[in-house]
């Protein structure tokens, strides 16, 4: 996907950079169709509906990028994800009854 095409779904989407190290590494646009996944080199990895989208934020689901790297959610530090209410809200997930 070309930069211009990312732009395009940025202007049109809801987005989130899920796993990010001095540059963004996994990228999840909410779409009617569910949660598209780019990778860093915007190539498109995944269509995830909500429940998938969840169990990958939660380790449960592993994802691969364009050129073969694990990026199972869990495996990274939460240094590099966003805040988790911030995700939980993005993915649709009601948090008001928790605390942090």
């Amino acid at each position: 996907m070309k930069k211009k095409e990312e732009m395009l779904l940025k202007k049109q989407f809801k987005s989130i950079e899920l796993l990010n190290s001095e540059g963004c590494i996994l990228k999840a646009f909410k779409t009617q169709d569910g949660f598209m996944l780019l990778d860093e080199h915007r190539e498109l990895i995944g269509l995830l509906n909500d429940k998938q989208m969840f169990q990958y934020t939660r380790g449960e689901l592993k994802i691969i990028d364009s050129t073969d790297r694990d990026l199972t959610y869990s495996n990274y530090p939460g240094s590099m994800k966003p805040d988790l209410r911030e995700l939980d809200e993005f993915i649709g997930v009601d948090t008001s009854k928790y605390t942090y």
